[in-house]
């Protein structure tokens, strides 16, 4: 019998975490599925889109309002959320499984009505806070719904004292979570979960031509533009002043408005010779082959794909409380520098290009804290409790038969 696992998802923000995990298992568990979903889709379409929309606004255009948002959230929603529902009165129609009328609003109760899974894994407090709901609804009391923390530090948001449990990116966390009242046995430190296969290597010089790099100079990777486009534009525009000893790469993350930003500036100072821009989604290993320092802010992804690389990072300014706390993290830690702005952002940057003794500590130390075998004893603990909770499944449906035909004769003695 196959096992079923869900993974909901914030499309742009954990998309590639979820693939990860979902590639991962499903290769080496074949009698088990893995379906990942964008939680946005089964949310109130006019709300989710909403919301995300004036994320990615106040992202791009109004960063002070985007952490304004991110700090309300994280004050208000465990208490608004957290609070235990009575079951529906009776299961849905089985016949109509996804558009009961009382499920109408309620997208989330039909994926566990739909896959009727063992594990939900939620890489968002959103998904995490409607699974919870959606299994008590459904009085589904074998489901097991996790929390999948994947950043650097704790978001207050995913604390919701009826979850099954959390899977946390390391220590910190878990004791942050603990001094926040969540029972220390429902917390697991996972570690940094990435599925290396995706990261193959690309020779350097093949990389370099495919860019059109033809010096040898050292070269910078700006990245990063997704959301963060102000901060990008201000670290390239710091950076630009030394492109007569580096190149520089800037990935737009999609945003014409980082592309006409730099094009811009090239035009103006008639000088591109070092400047590369790159639009759309890069070829990350094609990036990462070339590049001898990143630039980056402290996204979950970005800094797995760096450390499973070992190229020394420094950090550009955060977004909002999520990013700055990852940010705190990957400093103190001395997994990545701290890049600031203008001439500190600067020294940074070159102080790893020219000072090897700098750069060798802070690659060291990445190598220590990545463990490349993290998502394997992560998917080997989701399995086996998946195999454990479907086998609890199939053991009540071959029991159930007896148990009835025992109650009947019991109800024929006392006939008799």
């Amino acid at each position: 019998m196959k096992k079923t696992i869900v993974i909901l998802y914030t499309k742009g923000m954990y998309d590639t975490v979820a693939k990860d995990i979902a590639n991962y298992i499903e290769k080496r568990y074949k009698d088990c599925d893995v379906i990942a979903i964008d939680e946005d889709e089964y949310s109130n379409l006019r709300s989710s889109m909403f919301v995300r929309k004036t994320y990615v606004f106040t992202a791009r255009n109004m960063a002070w309002l985007n952490r304004v948002a991110v700090l309300v959230r994280e004050k208000f929603l465990p208490k608004k959320i957290d609070k235990t529902v009575k079951p529906y009165e009776s299961h849905p129609k089985e016949e109509t499984p996804l558009r009961n009328y009382r499920q109408k609003f309620h997208k989330v109760d039909n994926v566990f009505m739909r896959f009727e899974p063992e594990i939900v894994l939620c890489l968002s407090p959103k998904a995490h806070n409607k699974a919870i709901l959606a299994k008590q609804r459904l009085a589904m009391n074998d489901v097991r719904v996790y929390a999948l923390l994947t950043d650097f530090s704790l978001n207050k948001a995913y604390i919701n004292y009826q979850s099954d449990g959390y899977f946390v990116q390391n220590e910190v966390i878990k004791q942050a979570l603990i001094a926040n009242k969540v029972d220390e046995q429902k917390i697991s430190v996972c570690g940094t979960l990435i599925d290396e296969e995706r990261l193959v290597d690309v020779p350097a010089d093949e990389a370099r031509e495919k860019i059109g790099i033809s010096n040898d100079l050292p070269t910078v990777t700006i990245s990063g533009g997704r959301y963060g486009v102000s901060y990008v534009k201000d670290t390239f525009a710091t950076l630009s002043a030394y492109t007569d000893r580096l190149n520089l790469i800037v990935l737009t993350g999609g945003s014409s408005s980082i592309e006409k930003f730099v094009l811009t500036y090239c035009k103006a100072k008639n000088y591109d010779k070092n400047i590369f821009v790159i639009n759309g989604n890069a070829d990350m290993n094609t990036i990462y082959a070339v590049s001898d320092v990143m630039v980056c802010s402290p996204t979950t992804v970005t800094m797995y794909e760096i450390f499973a690389k070992n190229i020394p990072c420094v950090l550009i300014r955060s977004l909002n409380n999520n990013e700055k706390g990852n940010h705190t993290f990957l400093a103190e830690e001395q997994l990545a520098m701290r890049g600031g702005k203008d001439e500190q952002l600067a020294t940074a940057v070159l102080g790893f290009i020219n000072n090897n003794n700098i750069k060798q500590e802070y690659l060291y130390n990445q190598r220590k804290f990545f463990d490349a075998g993290a998502i394997e004893g992560f998917a080997r603990t989701i399995y086996k409790e998946s195999c454990e909770i479907n086998k609890a499944r199939e053991d009540a449906k071959v029991a159930a038969p007896a148990e009835k035909t025992e109650k009947k004769s019991q109800e024929k003695e006392k006939t008799k």
